[in-house]
């Protein structure tokens, strides 16, 4: 008995825990259909076929239900990318995987948690990142920069990168065909590995010793 309590208690927990996510992507997809401001909880509870009240037991508000949304959406974008670089085009790859797998909470925020001022940490969190993965990206395979540069260059060089690395992202996401994904992150890649070179020469850093090659050599070609 005392074995089979634990077990059982984590059963419970993997099913809460499946019945919250899927209350998640049921809200996502009607806030994204109706927008933060048009749907409501009772939307939301319609759609995923029960009641008000069992919606409200895990999500106490409707507030609370966008910042789990938003807060899954971050998870899964960051979960992506803890494994190391493998060559340009493996950090699009993940992203995108991760996107499309949350798809509507990925778009939700772009498109929405963006602009409204209760929820832009989110989106300003996954630039944060951009950024940080592009700094890495500058020296690697060093881990830090040899030597300081000024601030005001580096933050020239990363702010349209990151811009672009997000923005192409969602676009893809909203417009892409999965069919084509390949090609996408082969573009992706080959618009971040020109970057890198012309950051470089931007912030006076030493010439690459060598450069660094895609993730797979059997990615689609550009067409």
């Amino acid at each position: 008995m005392t074995a089979a309590a634990p077990r059982s208690s984590e059963a419970r927990a993997a099913r809460e825990h499946e019945r919250r996510e899927h209350f998640m992507r049921v809200a996502a997809r009607v806030f994204r259909e109706a927008g933060l401001a048009g749907a409501t909880m009772e939307d939301v509870a319609a759609a995923a076929g029960v009641t008000k009240v069992v919606l409200y037991r895990r999500f106490a508000s409707k507030d609370r239900l966008i910042r789990a949304i938003f807060e899954e959406t971050v998870q899964r974008l960051a979960a992506a990318h803890g494994d190391p670089w493998h060559g340009y085009g493996a950090g699009t790859r993940r992203s995108l995987e991760a996107a499309r797998a949350f798809e509507d909470g990925f778009i939700l925020l772009a498109r929405d948690g963006r602009p409204h001022p209760d929820y832009r940490a989110y989106h300003e969190t996954i630039r944060a990142r951009t950024a940080k993965r592009l700094v890495a990206l500058l020296w690697f395979p060093e881990r830090h920069p040899p030597r300081p540069v000024s601030q005001t260059l580096l933050d020239l060089a990363l702010e349209p990168m990151v811009s672009f690395c997000n923005d192409a992202l969602i676009h893809w996401v909203q417009h892409g065909d999965p069919a084509q994904d390949d090609q996408y992150v082969r573009w992706s890649g080959t618009m971040i590995r020109a970057w890198r070179g012309q950051a470089a020469e931007l912030l006076g850093l030493d010439p690459l010793v060598q450069d660094w090659p895609f993730e797979s050599e059997n990615d689609a070609p550009l067409t």
